[in-house]
């Protein structure tokens, strides 16, 4: 796994996708901010105590504690009883708690007269036993805890401006519920904050499905295999038919997914980015920017207020792009300070914890894989070469790992052995580059991605694809309301129309920095 990782260091020629505009390494169809997006969504789908990498093996640390999948829990938590360190008072005259914390930034020059302040998440400092003080002495005093109900919902300042986007939403969306309650008076207040939570809980979390169904897996899926999964009935390779959705509190995410296919995310990772008007950052500084690791410096100040239109295709805007999808990651991934050794190889980095951690998730190897998927939907690996050829895929994957020689120091022993097994994230990221140019995943990829995700949504019944978010605000709302009170919530199909929708709802037109 070590010198596979160090040859997967060599950067890849990518050939033309066309796009003027974009780099030859850069995916003019996928902007970069649903790399993030993609990792939002695997903190609400695997939560585990420790790496499985890190940890060694299999055991009570690794196992996943996620048992509703894309229901919200990374942002949600336990909801306002049960994780109220996340929850603020909706008014100053109700003292229940609905709404999700935001903190204010921090500015580096003055203060302007206009802008929202509370840009950020919610940090908080906490004296530590230890008698360790991270605070710069008389300058600033570390805040060392994020108040959110995931903490790598904070791993880097792309990924806590995306948490506190969701945040702003769902605030504006209690917002929007409280101004069609009638008075509740004091002996309802409690029925009433706990409808207005979480009728606003289930319309962020309808939102949130439409954008995973009709924009971000419609970006990343090859378009053969997401015409298969998106409409309304997908025919599962893994799960029984059912009209009322699976029992999600049995459900578990394969580890051919998170420790599998789910990774090839890492590789659409940016070396920088123009997070808005007034700054361009590198990753490595990104990296840092969490209370973890520099908690003197929090919270975020204005040059890392994310300007969505960056991260977005908003208004025609040009987003900053993600990196094509293949055997490479960004430099800035091998930092040691973020991912350092942890074996006897001693060897740094995000890519060879991928591949270790899938060798010990006793995974089921590629070819296997490939022949159960071939057993039951004969037709999808038909469409594939690479695929239903293994004497075919054997010789291009150990055409690839033979060149480059100069990286990782392969034998003919390790060629040989990795042409005929390849590791399972590898594959993927092999086959996105072999079968799309990297624009998308390849076939096996997206089949396994597909059968998770969309598999999740049709765990929610309200999630099944066959109707708009239009009825299923309504459906929401008729729950808890005797009234629509969701009515004026327009159709949100991709993350440019729920950043529009956020803005408008949060007031945010006029913030400084640039909000959209």
């Amino acid at each position: 796994m070590q010198r596979l990782s160090r040859r997967m260091d060599a950067a890849i020629r990518w050939p033309s996708h066309g796009h003027g505009s974009a780099e030859h390494w850069e995916n003019p169809l996928i902007p970069s901010g649903y790399t993030y997006l993609l990792q939002f969504v695997a903190h609400d789908l695997v939560h585990s105590a420790i790496p499985l990498s890190v940890a060694g093996g299999l055991g009570g640390g690794t196992a996943n504690a996620r048992r509703t999948p894309l229901r919200l829990d990374t942002l949600y938590g336990s909801g306002p009883v049960g994780s109220p360190h996340i929850y603020a008072l909706d008014a100053p005259n109700d003292d229940r708690r609905t709404k999700l914390r935001l903190g204010r930034m921090r500015w580096k020059e003055n203060e302007p007269a206009t802008g929202c302040p509370f840009r950020d998440i919610a940090r908080a400092r906490a004296e530590n036993v230890t008698g360790i003080d991270r605070s710069i002495a008389g300058v600033r005093v570390a805040l060392t805890e994020a108040l959110v109900a995931d903490p790598r919902n904070d791993d880097h300042a792309v990924m806590s401006q995306l948490t506190a986007l969701f945040a702003l939403l769902h605030n504006g969306l209690i917002d929007i519920i409280r101004r069609h309650e009638g008075n509740a008076g004091p002996n309802g207040q409690f029925g009433a904050a706990y409808k207005r939570f979480l009728c606003a809980r289930s319309a962020l979390t309808a939102i949130y499905h439409n954008v995973i169904r009709n924009d971000l897996m419609r970006r990343v899926i090859h378009p053969a295999i997401y015409a298969v999964y998106h409409g309304p009935n997908p025919d599962f390779i893994d799960h029984p038919h059912s009209t009322e959705g699976f029992a999600t509190g049995d459900w578990e995410v394969p580890f051919e997914f998170s420790h599998g296919a789910f990774r090839f995310g890492h590789a659409m990772v940016r070396h920088e980015y123009q997070i808005n008007d007034l700054s361009l950052h590198d990753l490595n500084n990104t990296l840092e920017k969490s209370s973890v690791n520099d908690p003197a410096n929090r919270p975020l100040d204005e040059t890392w207020m994310v300007q969505w239109s960056r991260f977005f295709e908003i208004n025609e805007s040009t987003p900053n792009f993600s990196r094509r999808i293949g055997p490479y990651l960004s430099y800035g991934l091998g930092n040691d300070q973020f991912f350092p050794a942890f074996d006897e190889t001693e060897r740094v980095g995000l890519l060879y914890r991928d591949l270790l951690g899938a060798g010990l998730a006793g995974m089921w190897s590629g070819d296997a894989l490939i022949a159960a998927i071939g057993d039951r939907k004969p037709h999808l690996i038909s469409m594939s070469r690479l695929l239903a050829d293994r004497d075919y895929r054997v010789n291009e994957l150990r055409e690839w790992l033979a060149t480059a020689p100069a990286y990782g120091a392969l034998t003919d022993t390790d060629i040989e052995t990795l042409s005929n097994d390849p590791p399972l994230p590898f594959f993927i990221l092999f086959e996105a580059m072999q079968q799309t140019a990297g624009l998308h995943l390849g076939l096996l990829g997206s089949i396994i991605v597909s059968e998770v995700i969309f598999g999740a949504l049709a765990g929610d019944p309200r999630s099944t694809g066959g109707g708009s978010l239009a009825g299923q605000l309504d459906s929401i709302s008729r729950e808890f309301y005797l009234a629509n009170v969701l009515q004026d919530i327009p159709e949100i199909l991709d993350m440019a129309q729920l950043v529009e929708f956020t803005t408008e709802i949060a007031e945010l037109q006029q913030a400084v920095p640039a909000f959209l």
